[in-house]
């Protein structure tokens, strides 16, 4: 995640709300927004900025890597082997 972050609502004169995050990557905008979303009503319609679709490969190597751990650790407690 980048270091500051931004978040834009814009009251329209018809009542709708426009809501812009700036500053995270991936899926993050949308762990900011959902609780103003949950408070003022329904989403009418979701347009991602292209930083949305930017995903960090390091984090998901990184978990990948922790269950492989994970799967031999337990075969060692389950079988005895010394890894």
């Amino acid at each position: 995640m980048k270091s500051q972050t931004n978040n834009q609502i814009h009251i329209k004169s018809n009542g709708n709300l426009e809501e812009e995050v700036e500053g995270v990557d991936g899926h993050e905008c949308q762990r900011i927004t959902n609780p103003i979303e949950n408070e003022v009503g329904d989403v009418v319609r979701r347009d991602y900025l292209p930083s949305f679709f930017i995903t960090d490969s390091n984090s998901i190597e990184a978990n990948l890597q922790r269950l492989e751990e994970e799967d031999w650790s337990g075969c060692c407690n389950k079988w005895g082997c010394a890894l």
